[in-house]
């Protein structure tokens, strides 16, 4: 099994990212929320308009995912204020869970914080994903917080926030 990951600078990208995103929230989330909250966190975090912006004017990095030429997922990246990298988006078809795909793109991000200085890595999950919290927390992430985000009318998440210390890593 082969593994890319292919940076998202154009268009047909961005599109390819929206298509994905909207393919594994549906696949993940609707369990965990009501439709209406899933498509307005889509339209407001996974819009053609958003991606576009963060990755031009934000500085935030978009990665496909790619195994034996098929799309398994994506994720995005931002360095923070200080020494952290935030990861902001994480998402693995439902077939392709399981993989380790995962784990390969916390190491690639790992790979790129290390390179711009940053000591810390860092992911907001929503409590109800206990999937993704459990799979970050078996790649060495510990929970250091939580927090409440009020999306819209009324639509929150309750999240836990999680790091990992790359600084500790690399004595």
């Amino acid at each position: 099994m082969t593994v890319d990951f292919v940076s998202v600078s154009g268009s047909l990208d961005i599109i390819k990212t929206t298509c994905l995103a909207n393919r594994i929230f549906g696949q993940h989330f609707t369990p965990m929320m009501p439709r209406p909250q899933i498509d307005y966190i889509l339209d407001t975090f996974n819009s053609f308009n958003v991606i576009n912006e963060r990755i031009t004017t934000g500085g935030y990095s978009y990665y496909n995912i790619v195994s034996d030429n098929r799309q398994a997922g994506f994720f995005a990246y931002v360095p923070r204020i200080g020494d952290a990298f935030e990861i902001t988006e994480i998402g693995i078809i439902k077939k392709q869970r399981g993989k380790g795909f995962c784990k390969k793109a916390l190491e690639f991000i790992t790979g790129q914080a290390k390179a711009a200085g940053a000591k810390t890595i860092k992911i907001k999950v929503d409590k109800k994903n206990e999937t993704a919290l459990n799979a970050f927390k078996a790649l060495g992430m510990e929970e250091i917080g939580e927090e409440q985000l009020k999306l819209s009318g009324d639509f929150f998440v309750e999240q836990s926030i999680l790091a990992l210390d790359i600084a500790k890593e690399a004595e």
